[in-house]
């Protein structure tokens, strides 16, 4: 029994699609850049290397402090017009 899909893009975190949105490559790369590193094989080994990185791990945090900080800035101009 194949296991069922979903929706795959709902998973990914909104770090990484930020980081996509405002890079020269699309969604559609960012998938098929997954996929053929599951192909080949690499993508565990891949994810390790990455995650062990601390250059990811820093644009990771400065992404999501920008992502905070807009959220933040939106809820204060909301909170502002009450």
């Amino acid at each position: 029994m194949l296991p069922e899909k979903t929706n795959i893009s709902a998973r990914v975190e909104i770090t990484l699609k930020k980081i996509v949105e405002e890079s020269s490559f699309t969604h559609k790369d960012a998938y098929e850049l997954g996929a053929m590193l599951i192909a080949i094989g690499d993508a565990e080994d891949t994810i390790t290397l990455i995650h062990n990185n601390p250059n990811y791990q820093k644009v990771m945090k400065q992404t999501e402090y920008r992502l905070i900080e807009t959220r933040k800035e939106e809820l204060e101009k909301e909170l502002k017009d009450l």
